[in-house]
């Protein structure tokens, strides 16, 4: 029987038996009963698996529903890393590794689904020749699989939490809310901070990892963190993304009061990559405003304020260079970067594969590279108690050893690549706000590599993942902007106070007639949203007054 007449008739549909759907039913119920059965097995005899996947699919679906969320979970987790290590034994250290590429599998396949595409990280290219180098080379030299996943996982979290920002959706309103969260996080490293400088030692009890150490009777602060150093990162991060805010989107007293006290708690880390990152970001950001006032004072007061301190500081920072790197065989960051290089030449163009030189990894199970080496008696670097406190202080010479000349080179290419979108605009209205985390990126950036001149900055907690999330953040904005999913708001002009009316005295005691339209001001918008043109029949030209978003560098 047909369903309706005519050229285009169809059947009708099928009914479906009342059997087939009860069957369809009964296998249902005993899949969902079978499920729950081995749950309730894996849960009374393995229950930290048990917890463990319920907690990973829970996750999973929270990135899913809110990738957002899972981020900023992701975040949090990554910078308490080491305390959620101290505090469960070694189960927790782990903890952010798992969040982020569990984060970046969710969004990234929530992109695939609803989307039927994925945001590229610029440079993941030779991101994938890097981790393609490293695996290569633990393949060759038979390090064994679960040591080199996991240095695999430490030196690619970095990126892959990147590849995971560039999935989500950012608008400026998300950018606005990031501006907020990081102005909380200074409230917070500042109330720490000022805490533990009270109460240096209950507080370094509670949270440090090793004992107090003092400069000229002053504590060296950790604030909410384990050491010193990584208090110092951090506080001079987040001083660095204010000061940006200040200078090109809103100033306000508060907020140069909040990024002077933040800067100052940096230094009492007594690090000296701290102020050496504090003065290059700072001068960088002075010199990019471009305020002419800002500039005035700096050039008659930097003479004097380097006549007083310039002693000083040189001594201060160059003796710190020639303790990390000056000593010679008797530095371990020299014995480090010696051996880095000494296998990245006996294996070129690879090195001995992830997990085996300079990592974490390596540290933890005393790499035989070491021992080839001679490390094994060396203090720092050795196998004894407490000997190998250095093993993990370097980057560089880490990535060298592991992955050799061709990973090194692919990974800094990468990076370069990563940051070089920062450096442009992302369209001609760009919103200030979107200036914002383009500029507080290249700061992140320059901290991180300037940090990583003496520390695991790629890798170690907490700084490493504000390496690539700006570039992911720019990336996922640019490929909104190109498939049309994103407008930015046209800028707010600015006011324009009315033109005084000329009154002309008439021989004639008739009323003069009423203007005409064309007498009228006319603001004719132009192309890109940054000029008005005003102009009035009595004058016969316009002026052009200049619309700037507010805060945008002159």
């Amino acid at each position: 029987m047909l369903h309706s007449e005519g050229l285009f008739a169809t059947a009708a549909p099928r009914r479906r038996s009342g059997g087939g759907r009860a069957v369809r039913n009964a296998v249902g119920y005993a899949v969902l009963l079978l499920a729950v059965g081995a749950s309730a097995v894996v849960g009374v005899r393995f229950p930290l698996v048990f917890f463990a996947a319920v907690g990973a699919i829970g996750f999973f679906a929270l990135a899913w529903a809110m990738p957002k969320t899972a981020l900023g979970i992701t975040l949090v987790a990554a910078l308490l890393a080491p305390q959620l290590g101290a505090a469960s034994g070694g189960i927790g250290g782990i903890a952010d590794e798992a969040l982020i590429f569990g984060t970046c599998a969710a969004l990234a396949a929530r992109r695939l689904v609803t989307e039927r595409s994925l945001v590229w990280l610029p440079g993941t290219g030779w991101f994938a020749l890097f981790m393609f180098a490293g695996a290569l080379g633990a393949m060759l030299y038979g390090t064994p699989l679960s040591i080199s996943l996991q240095g695999a996982t430490l030196l690619a979290k970095c990126f892959v939490f990147g590849l995971a920002v560039a999935q989500a959706h950012w608008t400026p309103k998300d950018l606005r809310a990031l501006a907020k969260a990081g102005f909380i996080l200074a409230l917070v490293l500042i109330g720490t901070g000022m805490v533990n400088l009270a109460i240096p030692g209950p507080w370094t009890a509670l949270f440090g990892g090793s004992p107090v150490s003092y400069t000229a009777g002053i504590p060296a602060i950790i604030g909410p963190f384990r050491q010193p150093a990584a208090f110092g990162r951090m506080a001079v991060i987040v001083a660095a993304s204010i000061l940006v805010y200040q200078f090109f989107v809103r100033s306000s007293w508060y907020g140069y009061a909040v990024a002077f006290i933040l800067a100052g708690l940096s230094l009492l880390t007594f690090r000296v990559k701290s102020l050496v990152g504090l003065i290059v970001v700072s001068t960088g950001l002075v010199l990019r405003a471009g305020r002419p006032l800002l500039l005035l004072v700096i050039a008659g007061l930097l003479p004097a304020a380097l006549a007083v301190i310039g002693p000083g500081l040189f001594l201060y920072v160059f003796g710190d260079v020639d303790l990390y790197y000056g000593a010679g065989v008797e530095s371990a960051r020299s014995r480090l970067t010696a051996g880095g290089l000494q296998i990245a030449a006996a294996h070129f163009p690879l090195g001995v594969g992830f997990g085996r030189y300079g990592s974490a990894t390596a540290a933890d199970y005393y790499s035989p590279e070491y021992i080839r080496l001679g490390f094994q008696y060396i203090y720092g670097i050795g196998s004894g108690e407490g000997m190998g406190r250095f093993l993990n202080d370097t980057q560089w010479p880490a990535l060298l050893g592991e992955t050799g000349w061709l990973g090194t080179i692919a990974f800094a290419i990468g990076a370069i690549l990563a940051v070089r979108v920062l450096f442009f605009r992302v369209a001609d209205d760009e919103p200030s706000i979107v200036r914002w985390i383009r500029l507080s990126g290249i700061c992140w950036f320059v901290l991180i590599m300037l940090d990583s001149v003496a520390a695991p900055a790629f890798s170690s907690p907490p700084s490493y993942l504000f390496l690539f999330a700006a570039p992911g953040i720019i990336a996922s904005i640019r490929s909104d902007l190109r498939a049309g999913s994103l407008h930015f708001p046209p800028p707010v002009s600015a006011p324009v106070r009315p033109a005084a009316r000329v009154v002309v005295a008439s021989t004639s005691p008739a009323q003069s007639p009423a203007p005409s339209p064309l007498e009228a001001e006319v603001a004719t918008e132009q192309g890109d949203g940054l000029s008005t043109s005003v102009g009035a029949a009595g004058g016969g030209a316009g002026r052009r007054i200049s619309r700037f978003h507010r805060g945008d560098a002159p």
